[in-house]
């Protein structure tokens, strides 16, 4: 066959290696088949031949890449990793002078499809469940994490100071932002690709804002609530008559969140709560069906 040579006493084609940019995007073929691979097997049963099959490409063109399999699966949490920060933190972080439109459009860049795709978000909490064994998982995860935390609480801590309420805590309401995020992409990993409801998600964390920082976050400026929806922001003395938690219950967990921007997440038989205390010190709960 031309442009490939067989093996001695075989038919067998030995795969050649590419050059220039074709090399560039069969390697990001390889990485693209990976995450497909480890979104539907996971880290522990994924293979070369695995994601070869799904890339349609011969099992020997994976060595001009990479050296194994273990820096195949590197080379992909580093691909979503950087693609995170380029599509996540640099254009947030480019609004940082006004941090009600960076907040809002970390919402919206956090939830967008191209970084939260329930393929993508299962491969990064795969990788989060053996960063324990793994150094470099674990480093690579970790400063994510830690760039997008430094991020939302200084986005939060200019917030507070442009509207004086400096009785607020920056860490509490940060963690609490991205508890609320993290919660909401749990949500899309267990889900289809068209079963997200990416408004709804947008309007539960857009929420969150709004209950610390009402006169910043109104709802003309987000995705509106249709009134069915009211009941998902619906405070403690609303669920206590649906009977979701006892009395007893939420007068001990009010206990545990006793400062504005205190929050927690309570799991219920049904539901995923998350329960958070206002500016003006009322507790608000956000209520995250589980899927079936």
């Amino acid at each position: 066959m031309k442009g490939r040579k067989s093996k001695p006493g075989g038919t067998a084609p030995i795969a050649r290696r590419p050059a220039g940019l074709g090399r560039q995007r069969q390697r990001q073929r390889l990485i693209d088949a990976c995450i497909s691979a480890l979104h539907i097997h996971g880290p522990s049963n994924t293979t070369v031949e695995k994601v070869v099959a799904i890339a349609k490409m011969s099992p020997g063109i994976v060595r001009f890449y990479f050296d194994s399999k273990a820096a195949m699966m590197v080379a992909s949490l580093q691909f979503l990793s950087s693609e995170f920060e380029a599509l996540v933190l640099v254009p947030v972080a480019e609004l940082k002078d006004t941090p009600v439109a960076a907040l809002r459009r970390m919402v919206e860049l956090y939830l967008d499809p191209e970084i939260a795709s329930a393929r993508k978000v299962s491969v990064w909490y795969s990788f989060w469940g053996e960063a324990s064994s793994r150094q470099e998982y674990y480093d690579i995860c970790g400063l994510k994490d830690e760039r997008f935390a430094n991020l939302v609480r200084m986005l939060v801590e200019r917030l507070i100071t442009d509207t004086r309420q400096t009785h607020l805590d920056p860490d509490g309401i940060a963690l609490g932002l991205i508890g609320v995020l993290e919660i909401l992409w749990q949500d899309f990993a267990f889900q289809t690709e068209v079963a997200i409801d990416r408004q709804a998600a947008t309007r539960r964390a857009m929420a969150y804002l709004r209950s610390i920082f009402p006169g910043q976050f109104t709802l003309g400026h987000a995705v509106a609530a249709p009134a069915h929806d009211a009941a998902v922001f619906a405070s403690f003395e609303a669920d206590r008559l649906e009977g979701i938690l006892s009395g007893a219950q939420l007068a001990g967990l009010e206990a545990r969140i006793p400062a504005a921007g205190d929050f927690l997440t309570v799991e219920t038989a049904t539901e995923r709560l998350l329960l958070l205390r206002d500016a003006a010190g009322a507790v608000r709960m956000w209520r995250i069906a589980r899927r079936g």
